[in-house]
């Protein structure tokens, strides 16, 4: 019976921990939702400087500054500007007529984002009628817009 009460206990202490990672995630937020109840932010609507954003959404802002950082590196993939197509040449055959059979690089963060789309050759101006590459809807996601 004793085993059945340390169990409980466990149990109890789990979901105890957890409520109250529920309730701290719940109080660091009520910032955020104050500005909101304010009216929001006082910028343009087309405004593109991250910067001008810190104060409004600085999780969000200091998220996004993070992804400087580009020292991350595992067995498969890094914050690096490694080409994959060199690494993994087997993918050239994977993607063949596609835009990315050409210039596929790591995924770096975001404030890297419009450097990496606008450099890249898969989204670059057609070349002649026949050739052609990928549009570049990368833009869609990657922009500051």
């Amino acid at each position: 019976m004793k085993k059945k009460h340390w169990l409980i206990a466990g149990i109890l202490a789990i979901v105890t921990f957890l409520l109250g990672l529920l309730a701290n995630s719940i109080m660091n937020r009520s910032q955020e939702a104050e500005f909101i109840a304010k009216g929001g932010n006082n910028l343009p609507d087309q405004e593109c400087k991250n910067e001008l954003f810190a104060p409004f959404y600085p999780r969000q802002y200091d998220s996004w500054r993070a992804t400087a950082d580009t020292t991350f590196r595992s067995k498969y993939m890094s914050s690096q500007d490694d080409d994959l197509l060199a690494l993994r040449p087997e993918m050239v055959v994977l993607w063949a007529g596609y835009a990315f059979s050409k210039e596929y690089n790591a995924p770096r963060g975001h404030m890297h984002a419009i450097e990496d789309v606008t450099k890249i050759l898969r989204t670059g101006a057609p070349t002649d009628s026949t050739h052609s590459p990928q549009p570049g809807t990368c833009w869609t996601c990657k922009s500051p817009d």
